[in-house]
This record gives C-alpha cells, sequence and structure tokens, in this order.
C-alpha cells in the first residue's frame, strides 16, 4: 500500500526549555525542582523538554576559587551526587517522561567508573533512554573536575518533525560537532548550557543560520542563595562562593528559528520555562537556499567519521 503521509502532516512539535536554579550539589531534590517545572510545561503542551549542562546536580563553577584543600571536598560531594545511568534517580526520570510522554533532554553529571563527565541524556516518550552523550572536551577549568566524552553521543534521534541532537556548551562551538549532527540531517539542535546570555546569545543563532536547523539554548541559573544550604564541612568554598559573586549563571535560554530569528526569549536572572512549537516547513523552506544536512555539503566529496558513532547501545556505559 502506498504511504500518502505528508512530511508536514505531523504539523508542529512543542518544545520547552526549562531554565531552573538547582538546589546545589544535591541532585534529588534538584530533579524534584526540575520535574514541577516539566510538568507546568507538559500541561501546557510541550512534548520535549530540556535543561542546562549538569544542572543535575549543578554545573561545578567552585573551580574558580584556587585553593587545593578547598576544592577536595567539594568534589567528592559532587562525586557523590552524580548519576549512573542504571540508577534510581535516571529511572525516575525515564518514569516521568514515559508517564507523561514526553522526550527528554537534559544535562547530569555522570559517575562511571572513577570520572564524572559532563553528560546529556535522551529519553523518549516510552521512557527509554536512547541516547548518552558526554562533553568530548571539558573547557578550561572544567578539566579539574570532569573526564573526556567519546563519540558514541553524536546522534540525533526521532522526533515527529524531524531528527534532534544536543551538544553541550562551548563544544557547540566545535565545527566537526555540529558537522557530525549535521550529517544525520538534525532538523532540531538543543544546545545546554549552565547559563549565561553572553556565551549562548551567538552560538544558537550561528546554528540556526548555519544548520537551517531550529535551534534551542537550554540554560540554568546559579544564585549565591542557591548555595547556602550548605555546610562548609560539605563545602569549604562556601563563605567565598556566597560572597564573591550574587549571580553565577544568568541564563539566558531562548529558542531560534531556521531563518536566524528568535521566536521566544531570552529568559534572563530568572528562573522559567522558555516554550515555541516548532515544525518542519520552516527547515525545508530555509534549506532551498543551502542544505547542510543534503546535497549542498557534498557528502561524495566531504564526509566525516566519528569515532565510536557505531557503537550500539546508547544508553549503556
Amino acid at each position: 500500500m502506498t504511504d500518502r503521509t505528508s512530511p508536514f502532516s505531523a504539523g508542529v512539535l512543542r518544545v520547552a526549555a526549562l531554565q531552573v536554579a538547582p538546589v546545589y550539589l544535591d541532585a534529588w531534590a534538584t530533579w524534584d525542582k526540575i520535574k514541577s517545572m516539566g510538568l507546568e510545561a507538559v500541561n501546557d503542551g510541550a512534548e520535549v523538554l530540556t535543561w542546562g549542562e549538569t544542572l543535575i546536580p549543578g554545573y561545578p563553577e567552585w573551580v574558580a576559587v584556587d585553593t587545593t584543600e578547598a576544592q577536595e571536598p567539594a568534589y567528592a560531594r559532587y562525586w557523590d551526587q552524580a548519576v549512573t545511568m542504571d540508577g534510581a534517580l535516571v529511572a525516575d526520570i525515564k518514569a516521568f517522561a514515559k508517564r507523561h510522554k514526553v522526550m527528554i533532554i537534559g544535562g547530569v553529571a555522570e559517575r562511571s567508573g572513577g570520572s564524572v563527565y559532563a553528560t546529556i541524556i535522551t529519553i523518549d516518550a516510552q521512557g527509554e533512554l536512547i541516547g548518552r552523550h558526554r562533553k568530548l572536551k571539558p573547557t578550561w577549568r572544567e578539566r579539574l573536575v570532569w573526564a573526556d566524552g567519546d563519540g558514541l553521543g553524536l546522534r540525533t534521534h526521532d522526533t515527529k518533525i524531524g531528527k534532534i541532537g544536543s551538544l553541550n556548551c562551548w563544544e557547540n562551538w566545535l565545527p566537526l560537532a555540529r558537522a557530525a549532527l549535521h550529517q544525520q540531517d538534525e532538523f532540531i539542535h538543543v544546545g545546554v548550557w549552565p547559563g549565561s546570555i553572553t556565551q549562548v546569545d551567538d552560538i544558537t543563532r550561528f546554528i540556526a543560520i548555519e544548520g537551517k536547523t531550529w535551534s534551542i539554548a537550554a540554560c540554568g541559573v546559579l544564585r549565591a542563595q542557591d548555595m547556602e544550604h550548605l555546610s562548609e564541612d560539605i563545602f569549604p568554598v562556601r563563605e567565598e562562593m556566597l560572597t564573591r559573586k550574587k549571580v553565577w549563571q544568568n541564563g539566558g535560554s531562548h529558542i531560534v528559528a531556521p531563518d536566524g530569528s528568535i521566536v521566544a526569549g531570552p529568559l534572563v536572572g530568572e528562573e522559567g520555562i522558555v516554550a515555541a512549537d516548532i515544525d518542519t516547513k520552516s527547515v525545508v523552506m530555509a534549506r532551498q537556499l543551502r542544505d547542510p544536512s543534503g546535497h549542498y555539503s557534498r557528502p561524495d566529496v566531504l564526509n566525516l567519521t566519528v569515532q565510536g558513532a557505531n557503537v550500539i547501545g546508547a544508553g549503556k556505559g
């Protein structure tokens, strides 16, 4: 029987970036906050939820201080609160996705072996962990905390309007990382960030224009007040983190159309939801001019090989 379904018949997909401040270094309490905001977004029709880089249990901003003796206990707490792919917290995220029939793309600190990774998990609307992307190269001081990632997670995943992919923070600036997703016909790009409007405003729009994709910046917020609950035994840098700055990360979540126009956000300086209805047709129309996922990229001449991309079992490791 001939399939007469139009690629445009799926209509629109509602996506929501959840801009949340963590309960710093408390993974479960942070997930509870995300879950509460996520339920609000789902009730507003969201079919994809995303949030910032390692929001669970928080971005390791304490590496900005300079004493090893103070950093080591903070890292120990961070390691303890990092999630495992087969652990109870990821299981609860999967259960939430299945219960509400929503895709989730979110940043977590992942513990595996003796290392911690900046990881994006992708869970489909059936509650299956279909993607696990570890940040390829931690940036600057992040190398004190996170190990290097791998090519396993450089994948796109199906949605009803096209394929979706994601990258962590400054790896969004890696040309070949973006190209790896272009090659897989990415229609929607999610960049997860700790949260700073000055870091995300140019690249989010650049990715939309370069890839002719929908581009989402999912950012966190981090303020001094979000660390007040920690004791100095657990977090010896507490006083310095409370007094050096009142705001460490100011958000900046927004959504950009394939023509480079901002359709939602940016949200700066507060927690909240940035949502938009996105479609396939906008991508296709933009790609008549230049299609980096199709013939304009000349795959017969230029082709990128990603080491580890053909490994089976994205949810393992």
